[in-house]
């Protein structure tokens, strides 16, 4: 099948960029995309994928975007289509309120910006931080596809974005970024090393070129009145506005039961249903009306005769209007002026305003009209971005610091500065215990959560979340009494008195309330569950082994990793296999099988026991990765590399373990064995006495490897799933993860 061939399955004749899109990758190279809204950039990314897996393209696609909403509306559309192709090709869903495949195990995930970033710099956000190197050797070895980048904090996730597009060029590794509203000045920055760039246009696509909006500026603040003029003069009008408070304010007013409100405070199961039955009720041929706000301008398929909106910057307007008349023939557009600038910056209205009414008014915009648009008003603002290394060496020194300590909230503080929380609604917090993951959460800007604070005396407890490797995950609530301690990225529990929710409205701030309940959920949160059984060592280490022959397919990136080191491919896989062999060297420290009762060395050592978390046991994993590290010396003879490999392995329980436990390990004969099998499977020159027997309680050197060395970072991330999957998978507790 090729790539004409799929496009055939869906009735379709793929667009020229498309087909250029898909030559590009297929090469194993990167490309840009800047094409319209509506133009198929989508596809032109995931069919070549579906084509060139694991023999031109890497074995996983990882696609982000700006929002959950879309992160679902997309894996949604792919999903219908992939059930037409006979690909043998899984798809997941990955952010914070759909978390099923935080190992990131999927053949294709569709997630959000701020989730693929934790993923690379092994904090994930929806996983505890001893698990955080799991998804980061899938991140760093996928190829990845920014969409709608236009949306991204300019000054944080673009620029964070830029660095890890940085470090696929380093890897040569392909990637994809694509949007409709992106200024020359950001493609010339790609162009310059050495990427593609596909530029589409009205005319290579016919629901564009078929299509004519004409914008009227309106200098006056948009009213209920405009509103109900237009309801009554056409059949799909769209409402957009700024600010939440406004369209609900509208939406309230309007009182009409074939009105509609969309916006971002809404639990994720309110909004996913009112988003279909938007969709639903534009698609009928009755009369439908939507009060939205920004979270119309990216995900929301769904196109109207008529749009109101209120003024905003140049890419966001842009996005708003693609909503009009967005299957082709004719619609309008009125831009109300604004009395406040909030929540964007006054410069960026000022800079919109005059444009719009000077250049805009009473035209036809199209894709050309766009663009000048664009370019007029964003062009110096990214040109300046794209050449401000400083600033992406800044956010790399900060993801390293969040990677080294596990930080997340770092981690979302460098992509982007909506500086959110997310809340829930009870009268007694600290009854939620066992059903707190339970609650419907939504999420708010803290800085609206500090106001509503000061203005209607809320009453609201922080959420601190306690886990414990043995004891599983819990809670403590914390009264706040002071708005000044209301920090971004926490959770809090509301209670009920003068806030409300309204599945119709969403959240209202000054009104009294009622609790939230629990949802019910049909699968079990076992991510962290584990179930031990009494196992040999040496049969944990051949399954193990097993293990990682099984799902090496899959998860061993084989032609980046060996390129890194250099070697050949045998050799390469090899080293890895030799890491998984080696991952539970530690717990043949004799105190360790002593504590697990076995006594001398007459008797056959343990890999685990039933009640592997009852009584102390010395830690093994630092051991196993301090002990072989002289082995792996020898073999391949790069610092950087070596040193990424052991810290891998010490680092197969915890992705921060440091501390170093006297030890003195004993069986070696059955060490032997292991390393003999290993070495003759693989043509390695492995020697047994090269594994430092016995040592002395110490710390280790290094703690995390350092993000800033691509090279040794990225063999650290890939050993460390490898070795962790292949730990996990060998005793059944990777089934669903």
């Amino acid at each position: 099948m090729n790539i004409k061939e799929i496009f055939k399955a869906f009735s379709q004749e793929p667009y020229k960029h498309q087909l250029e899109a898909s030559e590009i990758l297929l090469k194993g190279k990167p490309v840009v995309i800047r094409a319209p809204c509506g133009s198929g950039k989508t596809e032109a990314c995931v069919f070549p994928f579906l084509l060139g897996r694991g023999e031109y393209l890497p074995r996983r696609l990882i696609y982000s975007l700006p929002t959950r909403s879309l992160v679902e509306d997309i894996a949604s559309r792919l999903e219908d289509r992939l059930k037409k192709l006979n690909f043998n090709v899984s798809l997941s869903r990955q952010h914070g309120a759909d978390s099923k495949d935080p190992f990131f195990r999927e053949n294709i995930i569709i997630t959000t910006i701020d989730q693929t970033v934790g993923a690379y710099y092994s904090t994930p956000l929806s996983l505890p931080t001893y698990l955080g190197n799991i998804p980061s050797g899938a991140a760093v070895s996928s190829l990845l596809c920014f969409d709608e980048v236009h949306t991204y904090d300019h000054e944080l996730g673009l620029k964070t974005m830029i660095i890890l597009v940085e470090r696929a060029l380093k890897l040569e590794l392909p990637f994809v970024v694509m949007s409709a509203t992106l200024p020359d000045s950001f493609l010339e920055w790609f162009k310059e090393n050495g990427v593609s760039i596909l530029r589409a246009d009205d005319e290579n696509i016919p629901t564009r070129k078929e299509r004519n909006v004409i914008l009227k500026w309106h200098d006056h603040r948009l009213t209920v009145e405009d509103i109900v003029e237009a309801f009554q003069n056409y059949k799909k009008v769209i409402v957009v506005c700024n600010t939440v408070v406004k369209a609900q304010e509208i939406y309230s007013d309007l009182n009409d039961d074939k009105v509609h409100l969309l916006h971002s405070r809404f639990t994720a199961e309110d909004r996913k249903k009112n988003e279909k039955n938007v969709i639903d009720a534009f698609k009928n041929n009755d009369s439908a009306y939507l009060i939205t706000t920004q979270v119309c301008e990216v995900g929301l398929d769904i196109s109207c005769d008529l749009m109101l909106t209120e003024l905003a910057p140049p890419d966001a307007l842009i996005q708003r209007i693609g909503r009009c008349a967005r299957k082709g023939g004719k619609g309008k557009v009125y831009v109300y002026d604004v009395e406040y600038a909030a929540p964007y910056s006054d410069g960026s209205i000022e800079q919109s305003r005059k444009y719009v009414s000077n250049e805009l008014n009473g035209k036809t915009v199209d894709w050309k009209q766009e663009l000048e648009f664009v370019n007029q008003l964003l062009g110096p603002e990214f040109q300046e971005i794209m050449k401000d290394e400083g600033g992406r060496r800044k956010i790399l020194s900060n993801l390293g610091d969040a990677a080294f300590k596990g930080d997340k909230r770092k981690i979302e503080e460098n992509v982007r500065d909506i500086l959110s929380v997310n809340i829930t609604i009870h009268e007694n917090p600290c009854s939620l215990e066992k059903v707190l993951w339970l609650m419907p959460w939504i999420n708010v800007d803290v800085r609206v959560l500090k106001k509503a604070m000061k203005d209607f005396n809320l009453n609201i407890f922080r959420v601190d979340y306690i886990y414990d490797e043995r004891k599983g995950s819990s809670y403590d609530c914390h009264e706040i009494n002071d708005p000044y301690h209301l920090y971004p990225f926490e959770n809090y529990i509301l209670s009920p008195i003068n806030v409300r929710y309204d599945s119709n409205r969403g959240l209202i701030f000054g009104e009294e309330g009622e609790n939230l309940e629990p949802q019910i959920r049909k699968e079990k949160d076992t991510r962290g569950d584990v179930k031990y059984f009494k196992e040999t060592w040496f049969d944990h280490v051949r399954k193990s082994l097993s293990a990682f022959d099984k799902i090496k397919k899959e998860e061993l990136p084989l032609n980046t990793f060996s390129n890194l080191l250099k070697y050949d491919s045998k050799s390469s896989e090899g080293i890895l296999a030799l890491s998984v062999a080696l991952h539970d060297l530690g717990k043949l420290n004799k105190m360790w099988q002593k504590s697990v009762g076995i006594e001398n060395n007459s008797e056959v050592p343990l890999a685990h026991i039933e009640d592997i978390y009852i009584g102390h046991r010395p830690g093994h994993a630092v051991v196993s990765g301090y002990a072989s590290l002289p082995l792996f010396k020898k073999l391949i003879g790069k610092e950087f590399a070596y040193n990424a490999i052991a810290l891998a392995i010490s680092h197969h329980h915890h992705a921060r373990s440091e501390n170093l436990e006297r030890y003195e390990i004993g069986w070696k004969e059955l060490v032997r064995r292991i390393l003999d099998d290993v070495a003759s499977k693989y043509g390695l020159d492995i020697n047994s006495e090269d594994i430092i027997w016995s040592q002395r309680p110490s710390i280790l050197p290094y703690r995390f490897p350092s993000v800033e060395n691509t090279k040794s970072y990225t063999i650290y991330a890939i050993a460390s799933r490898l070795i962790r999957l292949s730990d996990r998978e060998s005793f059944g507790m990777d089934k669903k993860l």
